[in-house]
C-alpha cells in the first residue's frame, strides 16, 4: 500500500490560528491575508487537521469504549465528563474556517473539484463532530470576523444539511471539463484520484444512514444502497499517512511519550480480552481436513507489546491497571501497527464499510450477504495489519469467528464484535456502543468500569462530550450540558 509523504508548507499555518482576531491590523508581520493563498495550498493542511481531530477525540473517548484505560490520571476512566477541547479547537480555528475559504475560492474560480473534496471534508468534520457533542455550532460557524457568536444548530439540522452536502460534493466531484484538479501534492488523502472522493462521499452517506437506523429502521437499506457505490478495496481507505518528520499522534503521544513517562495509557481488558481469548475463545481452527489451534488473535502483536509476562493482559478502566483476576495489566500500544510513527490515521475505511454492510443486511433478514461482508470485513482487518497468509487463514477459519462458513450461525454480537477489534481506538466505536446501548448482550463481557464517579447516575454511561468551558464563557449562545448522560438527537 502507497505512503503519502506531505510537506505542509510554512505559509500555510500562518492560517492555524483563525480566531477572531485574525484579520486584525495588528496581525504578525509574517501572517497571510486570504486572497494569498490558494485553494492548493491549502488543502493538505486541513486534510492533516482531520486526521489530528479524530485522534484528539480517541484519546478520550477510547477509554468510554474501552480500548484504552489509563493507570495514573483516571477521571474519564471512571465515566467522568469530558469535553474534548482540543478537537473543538482543531475544528472550528484550523478546519472548518479554512474549508469556508477553500469553498469560497473555489466557487470564484470555478474549481468544482477542490469545491467538491473540501464538501465531503467539511461533511466528516461536522459528522464526526455532532456525534461528540450533539447541537454544536455549525451553519453560522466558521466566518471569523462576520460572526463571533455563532448560535448552535440542532443534531436533526445538522445531519440533514451533512446528506444534502454530500450529494453536492458528488456532482461537483463528476463534473466534467474542469481543468486544475488537484495533484498528490494538494491532496494527501488520494493523490487528486476523484472516483475515491466520490467513494467516500457515498461511504460517509451510508455512515450517517447508519446512525440514523436507531430512530429508523428502515434506513438500512439507505446503507445498503450507498455502499454500491462506496469502498470497494483496502485502496480506497480515506487516511492521512504520516512520516518520519510528522510522525502519527499515537505514536507522538503515546508511543514514544511512554519512554520518557509522559503518558499512562494502556489497553483495556475488555479490548485485549477480545484478542487474547479470554472473551472470544479461539481455540479451534478449521482448515481443509485439519484441525489446528489457534490462541491469540493475530492482530494483537501489531496492537500491543507486553511489559512483562507471557500473556497479553489489558487494565480494567478505572483501576489504574489492574489486569482480571489480579495483578498488572502489560499490554501497551506497540510500536507497530497504527501505532508507527509513519502509519496512517483512518478516518472512514474499507473495513469499517464492510462491517456496516454486514450490520445492514443482518438487519434485513439477509445473512448469507451478512456473513460474506463479516468476513470481508475481518479479512480486510488482517490484510490491512499485513498479517501473514498462515495466521490469517487460522483465524478466519477459527470456530468462533468463520463459524464454519454457516450464515446461519452468524449474530449480531459477532458482527459488532469484529467490528469493535478491527476500528481500534476509532471515534466511530462510542457511536456504535450508543446505538445499542452498550448491551453486554452484543458487546460480551461489557461492564461499568471500576470506581466509577458520582457525577453520574448509577446505571447510566456517557453518551455525549460536554461543551469545553472556554467555548461556554466565549459564545453567549452557548448553553453547557450538564447531563453528559444525556441522548443526542440519534440516539432516541
Amino acid at each position: 500500500m502507497r505512503k503519502y509523504k506531505f510537506l505542509i508548507m510554512l505559509m500555510v499555518f500562518a492560517l492555524s490560528g483563525c480566531k477572531d482576531s485574525f484579520f486584525d491590523v495588528n496581525q504578525p508581520s509574517n501572517a497571510l491575508l486570504e486572497d494569498q493563498v490558494s485553494v492548493k495550498d491549502m488543502l493538505p493542511y486541513v486534510e492533516v487537521k482531520l486526521a489530528t481531530m479524530h485522534y484528539s477525540i480517541a484519546y478520550y473517548t477510547g477509554r468510554y469504549s474501552q480500548h484504552i484505560m489509563d493507570t495514573r490520571y483516571r477521571s474519564t476512566d471512571r465515566h467522568g465528563r469530558v469535553s474534548l477541547s482540543g478537537a473543538w479547537s482543531t475544528l472550528y480555528l484550523r478546519i472548518l474556517y479554512n474549508l469556508r475559504i477553500i469553498e469560497k475560492k473555489a466557487v470564484e474560480q470555478n474549481l468544482k473539484h477542490y469545491l467538491g473534496i473540501a464538501q465531503v471534508l467539511e461533511a466528516l468534520a461536522m459528522q464526526t463532530a455532532t456525534d461528540q457533542w450533539g447541537d454544536i455550532p455549525y451553519s453560522e460557524a466558521g466566518y471569523g470576523l462576520e460572526n463571533t457568536y455563532p448560535h448552535v444548530d440542532s443534531q436533526e439540522a445538522i445531519y440533514n444539511r451533512l446528506l444534502n452536502l454530500l450529494d453536492e460534493a458528488i456532482d461537483n466531484l463528476s463534473a466534467t471539463g474542469q481543468t486544475d484538479s488537484p495533484d498528490s501534492r494538494a491532496d494527501v488523502i488520494y493523490r487528486g484520484d476523484l472516483t475515491k472522493w466520490i467513494k467516500a462521499a457515498h461511504s460517509l452517506k451510508a455512515r450517517i444512514y447508519l446512525h440514523l437506523s436507531k430512530r429508523d429502521p428502515n434506513m438500512m437499506q439507505n446503507v445498503i444502497n450507498e455502499l454500491q457505490n462506496g469502498f470497494t478495496s483496502l485502496e480506497d481507505d480515506m487516511q492521512v499517512y504520516f512520516d518520519p518528520h510528522y510522525r502519527n499522534p499515537w505514536y507522538t503521544g503515546v508511543v514514544a511519550a511512554r519512554r520518557t513517562s509522559n503518558s499512562t495509557i494502556m489497553f483495556s481488558e475488555q479490548l485485549i480480552g477480545n484478542m487474547n481469548g479470554r472473551i472470544l475463545p479461539l481455540d479451534t481452527s478449521f482448515v481443509g481436513n485439519d484441525t489446528l489451534m489457534i490462541d491469540i488473535d493475530p492482530r494483537l502483536p501489531k496492537y500491543a507489546e507486553r511489559t512483562g509476562g507471557s500473556q497479553y493482559l489489558g487494565g480494567i478502566n478505572g483501576s489504574r491497571g489492574t489486569a482480571v483476576g489480579g495483578g498488572s495489566a502489560n499490554a501497551i500500544l506497540a510500536d507497530d501497527g497504527y501505532f508507527k510513527e509513519d502509519a496512517p490515521i483512518f478516518m472512514i475505511s474499507y473495513m469499517e464499510t464492510e462491517f456496516m454492510k454486514a450490520e445492514a443486511y443482518f438487519k434485513l433478514g439477509d445473512k448469507v450477504n451478512a456473513y460474506q461482508a463479516y468476513m470481508n470485513g475481518i479479512r480486510a482487518s488482517l490484510n490491512k495489519l499485513e498479517i501473514a497468509p498462515y495466521y490469517k487463514d487460522l483465524y478466519l477459519n477459527a470456530r468462533t469467528v468463520g463459524l464454519k462458513g454457516d450464515p446461519n450461525q452468524l449474530t449480531l454480537s459477532h458482527i459488532m464484535t469484529q467490528k469493535y477489534i478491527a476500528l481500534v481506538v476509532h471515534p466511530e466505536i462510542w457511536t456504535d456502543l450508543r446505538r445499542y446501548d452498550f448491551d453486554s448482550n452484543i458487546y460480551n463481557d461489557f461492564d461499568f468500569p471500576q470506581d466509577r464517579v458520582s457525577d453520574i447516575p448509577a446505571n447510566e454511561w456517557p453518551r455525549r462530550a460536554v461543551y469545553p468551558s472556554s467555548e461556554v464563557n466565549r459564545n453567549p449562545n452557548i448553553d453547557q450540558v450538564e447531563e453528559y448522560w444525556s441522548r443526542l438527537w440519534w440516539d432516541q
